[in-house]
């Protein structure tokens, strides 16, 4: 695994858009277990720290949270190093140059746009690990409220639950291949933010959409059950969807249950 790591952030290093050394040397100790997430968020931000202007700082966020969301994305056992490593940026000082405010660290600047455009954006007819495995790294920052991103949830359990017919006879090719792409993605926020989402009542401002769930836009307890029904029902789809999507969707209302025990 190791080995894998490394080559993961040499090949980033040598790339002449990619992060910089330091940046990248810091999250690579960190999987490696030779420094802590509070070392390695200082070291993650020593090069933005040392900017000549507020303005090259700012610019400069777009690479590191990219090579934070890459590494999320390839190495999905280190999610805990790298939600602690998120945490502890969160906690380091506003970043002051010449007198001017540049980076208030526990903001997260720009994260959210990188999030937007890099994660949330994605190809919902196209089946990827990568995928599945940010979308799990993102849950996670949500359980530890560290960011506010749980309204993207609501389209990819539109798309994994609301969409196809409510009867396997009535399943076609095109929606099966939807259920075996984005049910192992909704899953990950009921496995990760189960109980942020469980507990969540907001509408974000979003907007009706045709399908299974005519209630209002948003979250809400009886969508919820209607997401739980979706997914038992898809754990009855043996021979017609891929194995790991029963299986994940079997994981999925098992969560949903202990969650509701937990609250009865």
């Amino acid at each position: 695994m190791r080995k894998a790591e490394n080559s993961f952030f040499d090949k980033r290093i040598a790339d002449r858009c990619g992060p910089t050394r330091n940046e990248a040397n810091a999250i690579r100790e960190l999987l490696h277990g030779n420094i802590n997430h509070t070392e390695a968020a200082t070291r993650f931000t020593n090069d933005i720290s040392e900017s000549r202007t507020a303005e090259a700082s700012r610019e400069s966020l777009w690479g590191m949270w990219k090579l934070l969301e890459d590494t999320a994305r390839k190495f999905p056992e280190h999610h805990d190093k790298l939600v602690n490593l998120v945490d502890a940026i969160r906690q380091l000082p506003d970043l002051v140059i010449r007198g001017e405010t540049a980076v208030r660290w526990p903001e997260l600047p720009i994260l959210a746009w990188s999030w937007t455009e890099n994660v949330f954006d994605r190809d919902v007819s196209a089946y990827s690990e990568d995928q599945i495995s940010i979308t799990a790294f993102t849950a996670w920052l949500c359980a530890r409220q560290l960011v506010d991103f749980l309204s993207a949830a609501e389209f990819d359990f539109y798309v994994a639950f609301e969409k196809d017919p409510q009867a396997s006879s009535a399943l076609k090719a095109g929606d099966i291949q939807r259920l075996n792409v984005n049910v192992p993605v909704a899953a990950q926020w009921i496995l990760h933010a189960g109980e942020a989402i469980y507990n969540c009542e907001e509408s974000f401002d979003l907007e009706a959409r045709d399908g299974l769930w005519t209630g209002q836009p948003g979250f809400s307890y009886d969508r919820w059950k209607l997401w739980k029904e979706r997914a038992e029902w898809v754990c009855g789809l043996n021979k017609v969807v891929r194995r790991e999507t029963v299986e994940v969707a079997r994981k999925m209302v098992e969560r949903m249950n202990e969650i509701e025990d937990d609250d009865s």
